[in-house]
């Protein structure tokens, strides 16, 4: 008798699997870790932990879409393998712009290795860099407040270490920088090449570049005992003695197998490891030996100006609005289930961690008895000994009190277009399960955003510019206050608000020191006793409009003064979670997450902690006088 039954036939992979699978082989061999997670998503390409994300390819892929998406591997596994965050640590300046463009020049550094060393890694880059120029319309840019000085430094550093021209897409920023940096730091840039493979010299001679561009600060002592330490190697490289003969003898070392995989992959991956790759896999072992971050120390400011100067060139056209108000409500509704839809996986796990701090919020609030007493409310349960001994006393009970105190909580989130993507949506449902288990429980929530109204200004900048651009004009942007949840609101309503945050175009610059301090007014006017305020953030203070007519640090010092001063003058306990940012160099309680996946479990932990603890009641201060952050 013969069957019917046919056999099942395999399924059929996408056209881009082969690609896909070929780049992530390729990153592992280049960057020397063979047990990376390589993912490909439809967001930022970036490093978290033990796992590459690299950029969905499209379906119909063609040579230059490719390359891009090669050029993103290749970026990633170069920093894994030439990249030593501990050493990077010590050496980044403190100010914002200083720190930022010390970020992109070493990422110029190494990627400049790889393409000085392997001809496809180069094309690669190079594909990847137009794109990423292009897609941020810096080709359209005529003005130099508008273009960041960090970029162009970043390509006119890769133009000095491997001869290539900008990228098309960059070269009018590239253009409107080169005069000023070439007149003040051109003998800086000359001294890159002859220290490429070192970063500890590399970065000397950066903090050199930032001195002669007036955004240089003085290092840790740390760093500065280091620098004393390589002073004379330095010497030896600049006199073209053999002081860095070593590091090119370790950078040639190879790895054999990273060779043998490169000549497995098919032409679709990244164009083969032309070069033996042994110096990034060196370098990339030199990253696992990362240390703790710093710990909080109260900063020297004899020389630095505290926030008083700090203030807006106006106020008029800031705004503190309800999420209502900024979108329709059908499409808030639909906003808020492609919120649902995008982390449904997630809720699970931190309803779980929710339901841990109900219950430890909820064991606090249980009423508990003083039984036997002789005066107070009179104990029914005792009262058979009295029917059987008429002689025996009444009993008495009184209720003890419960250390638990009235709450508000205030959740602050960065609205900031660098947490688009899995970040911001992140943030959204955990800060929506916290305000649902929170509000179970007595404590109510507020939950804030901070962002601006427009990119590089917006009508402020334009009135500053009509009124003849004075120097140092101060904060040169449109602020947005958003209020998804009100303290005093039910979850219920405020529930569709948090889909906001889906929305395209909101995310934008994002100015921290005014936002903590408006949150913090605000909880100041609330009449519980326990007030908490954590923030949820990803970087420094950024707007480019401000900065580039301001000094680099000018947002970062304001939001230092405004910490400080709810640290150590305000009853309200402030909470800061980084992600993928060092918070703790700003706050002193704070901890810094590396995967926004990680938001839910921190904030639940950090919450916890707080309600486990008791907290120490500060010394009665008079109030501070009235500060007027707007004209």
């Amino acid at each position: 008798m013969s069957s019917n039954i046919k056999p099942k036939t395999p399924a059929k992979e996408a056209p881009t699997e082969p690609f896909k699978r070929a780049v992530g082989i390729c990153l592992k061999a280049i960057a020397g870790k063979s047990d990376l997670e390589v993912s490909f998503a439809a967001e930022r390409p970036g490093l978290a932990g033990n796992k590459a994300r690299l950029p969905e390819p499209p379906r119909r892929l063609n040579e230059r879409e490719a390359a891009i998406v090669r050029g993103h591997a290749d970026s990633l596994a170069l920093r894994l393998a030439c990249h030593d965050p501990a050493v990077h640590r010590k050496l980044a300046p403190g100010g914002q712009q200083a720190r930022a463009v010390f970020e992109a020049v070493e990422q110029a550094r190494v990627e400049a290795i790889g393409a000085r060393r392997m001809g496809g890694v180069k094309r690669n880059l190079a594909a990847m860099l137009d794109d990423r120029f292009h897609r941020g319309k810096f080709d359209e840019i005529t003005d130099r407040a508008d273009a960041p000085i960090e970029d162009a430094l970043a390509m006119l550093v890769r133009e000095r270490l491997t001869g290539e021209a900008p990228p098309r897409a960059a070269r009018k920023l590239v253009d409107l920088w080169r005069p000023l940096i070439e007149e003040r730091a051109g003998r800086n840039l000359d001294r890159l090449e002859r220290v490429v493979n070192d970063q500890r010299k590399f970065g000397d001679v950066i903090h050199d570049l930032l001195d002669s561009l007036d955004m240089g600060e003085d290092r840790s002592s740390e760093s500065d005992e280091e620098g004393e330490e390589g002073d004379q190697e330095n010497q030896k490289d600049e006199q073209g003695q053999d002081g860095d003969a070593s590091d090119s003898v370790d950078s040639e070392r190879m790895s054999m197998e990273a060779e043998a995989s490169a000549e497995e992959l098919p032409d679709s991956s990244s164009e083969a490891v032309d070069a033996p790759a042994a110096e990034m896999a060196d370098d990339a072992e030199m990253g696992d030996s990362e240390t703790a971050a710093e710990p909080w120390r109260p900063r020297n400011q004899r020389n630095e100006p505290r926030g008083p100067d700090y203030k807006p060139y106006t106020a008029k056209f800031d705004e503190m609005v309800g999420a209502e108000e900024l979108c329709e409500p059908e499409e808030l509704e639909r906003l808020r289930g492609y919120l649902d839809k995008q982390l449904s996986h997630l809720q699970g796990v931190v309803a779980r961690l929710a339901n841990r701090l109900q219950r430890l919020l909820l064991a606090q609030q249980n009423r508990a008895w003083e039984f036997d007493l002789e005066e107070g409310l009179l104990d029914p349960a005792r009262l058979p000994r009295v029917i059987v001994d008429p002689m025996h006393p009444l009993s008495f009970k009184r209720e003890k009190d419960t250390d638990f105190r009235d709450t508000v909580v205030t959740l602050l989130l960065d609205n900031s277009g660098s947490m688009r993507g899995r970040p911001i949506t992140v943030a959204a449902t955990c800060a929506d399960i916290l305000a649902r288990t929170l509000e179970r429980c007595g404590v109510k929530v507020e939950i804030l955003g901070f962002t601006t109204r427009a990119w590089k200004g917006g009508q402020s900048r334009e009135t500053w510019l009509a009124n003849g651009k004075s120097a140092n004009p101060g904060r040169l942007n449109d602020l947005r206050h958003i209020i998804y949840k009100s303290a005093d609101a039910p979850w219920r309503r405020a529930r569709k608000n948090l889909g906001l945050m889906m929305r395209e175009g909101l995310l934008k610059e994002n100015i921290d020191g005014e936002a903590l301090d408006w949150a913090h007014k605000r909880l100041l006017g609330r009449p519980e006793t326990r007030k908490i305020l954590m923030m949820i953030s990803d970087g420094a203070p950024v707007d480019d409009s401000t900065l580039s007519v301001n000094p680099g640090n000018y947002l970062e010092r304001h939001l230092r003064w405004v910490i400080e001063d709810i640290e150590t003058r305000s009853p309200v306990e402030l909470i800061a979670i980084g992600i993928g940012h060092d918070v703790t160099r700003y706050y002193r309680r704070a901890v810094t997450i590396v995967d926004a996946e990680e938001l839910g479990g921190v904030m639940t932990e950090k919450l916890a902690e707080l309600f486990e603890e008791h907290p120490v009641q500060r010394r009665a201060a008079p109030p501070p006088p009235p500060r007027r952050l707007h004209a």
